[in-house]
Parts: structure tokens; sequence; C-alpha cells
């Protein structure tokens, strides 16, 4: 039986206080579906695919630029066109009673996550200079507490047990997407996305097209032009890996096996794993 640290006890203290506080996907529950993503998870990439499969469909105007929400809306800004199945986005984390609560309605849930290393390297590199320029090491390590950075190992790890949870209980209403299946597979995956939505009528020319108008040359081609971080980067950087020798690669290993329970299929030390060793 392992030893109870003060990592372990703010860690447990935060998930449950945010599972029974943070109220925003219970009170948003009135949409067709919502896409939740891990940070850096492709949620730009499918909400531009997304949006121009209804394009397409219900004859809209293509988005005005990568981040446009008037098609896949937000919790707090709704699609524009209330013609159109209403789907939105956002980071959150399931309410204890998400899915609980039979008289309730729920949209359905298609949760993105992708690799835990390759997601936190994504998301360092993309906002370390919010973060003072502070060394990948120093980042790696986090905050247990949720108050350093915008995001980071520890929110990560809780965004993929408390979801996993409901993939477990409820698979007909919440359907997990791996960015690394989008890359491999996208004309499938954003099939099977149109499906879990129930949206009708897209046909393999239809996906074809989204994929074409959703692709990283023509999102980079259209940027935000309200927010100063890049969204789609073209420039090289070293292998993830490299990232993650000696004392990080530990680090890393021993906190994914110490609180990360599930690991969505992917390669990574985890609680789950290591009681079946």
């Amino acid at each position: 039986m392992k030893t109870m640290t003060k990592t372990d006890l703010i860690f447990a203290l935060y998930t449950l206080n945010r599972r029974w506080t943070n109220g925003s996907l219970l009170f948003h529950r009135n949409f067709d579906g919502h896409i939740v993503s891990m940070q850096q998870s492709g949620s730009h990439w499918i909400k531009n695919q997304l949006a121009s499969v209804l394009s397409q469909l219900y004859g809209l105007p293509p988005l005005a630029h990568i981040q446009d929400d008037s098609i896949i809306g937000h919790t707090k800004s709704p699609p524009k066109y209330k013609n159109i199945p209403q789907i939105v986005h956002s980071h959150g984390y399931p309410h204890g009673l998400t899915l609980k609560l039979p008289f309730l309605h729920y949209p359905k849930y298609l949760v993105l996550v992708r690799d835990l290393k390759e997601s936190l390297v994504s998301h360092y590199e993309r906002f370390k200079g919010d973060y003072g320029n502070c060394d990948f090491s120093t980042y790696l390590r986090g905050d247990v507490r949720q108050d350093k950075f915008h995001s980071d190992i520890w929110s990560r790890m809780r965004f993929m047990n408390e979801w996993a949870r409901l993939v477990e209980q409820y698979p007909q209403s919440v359907m997990p997407l791996r960015y690394e299946d989008m890359k491999s597979d996208a004309g499938g995956s954003l099939s099977r996305t149109c499906d879990f939505f129930g949206i009708k009528n897209v046909t393999p020319a239809i996906v074809a097209a989204a994929l074409e108008d959703a692709s990283r040359d023509r999102m980079a081609e259209k940027p935000n032009p309200d927010i100063t971080t890049i969204v789609v980067r073209k420039e090289e950087r070293k292998n993830v890996a490299d990232y993650f020798t000696g004392d990080n690669g530990a680090f890393f290993d021993a906190t994914t096996a110490r609180y990360l329970k599930h690991g969505f299929g992917y390669d990574l030390p985890t609680i789950e794993r290591k009681m079946a060793a």
C-alpha cells in the first residue's frame, strides 16, 4: 500500500472539488453535441471539418477564420445558425452528475485526446511566452494546484481520468477520438463523428471537401486576427522524445504511473497497467 503524500492529497482534493463544484457542463446541456478536448488535441481541426460539413449541407457561408464559432459554437456562444445541429466545444470536465440523471437532457459528448507527451510539448511550444519562457523541465512538473499554467500534466491527467469513467459507463453517449486516429484516417474519423452526432446525408464527397477545407495549409491561411499565438504551427521542432530524456522521462513515467488511471489506448505507465503487472 502506497504512503499518501502531500501531492496525492492535493490532487485527490482538487479532483473532487472540481468534479462537484464546476457545473458548467451540467448547466450547458441543451445542445445536440459537445466536443470536449484535452488541450492541443486537434479541436480546431475537427471543428473546421464539422463546420465545412454543415456549411455544405445547409448552404452556409464559410468560416471567417480558424476560430470562428458561428457554426460550431461554444457553451457561452452557441452556433449562430439555429437550423443546424447545435454542436459546441470546450475543454470542460464532467460534473459528478453528468449523464447520471435520466430525466435531464444531455448532449452527445465527443472526447478528444492526444498522446500525453505530444500534447504537453505542443502546449509548451505554443504558450511558453505566456509562462515567462521557462524551461520545459519546469513546465513539465507543472502545478498540482493548477495556479501556474493554463494547462499542464496535472490538468491533462484529471481530464483523462474523469472522461474515461464516462466512456466506460455510457458508450452510447460518450465517444473518444484520438488525434492520432484523425491523422491516420481523417475521413473515417470525420464520418464516425458525424454518425455519432446524428448528422445525416454526409456523403463521401462532402467528407472529402471538408477534409480539404480543414487541411493544415487552408487553416493556416485564415488565422484569428484577434489573437497573437499561432494555432497552426508549421515550423520544425526537435523530436518529442528529446524533451523526455533523463530526469524529465523519469518524472513523467513515475507521475502517470501514480495518478493516471486510464491511458485511452496509449502506451503510457498508468495505475491500471501497474496493477495488472
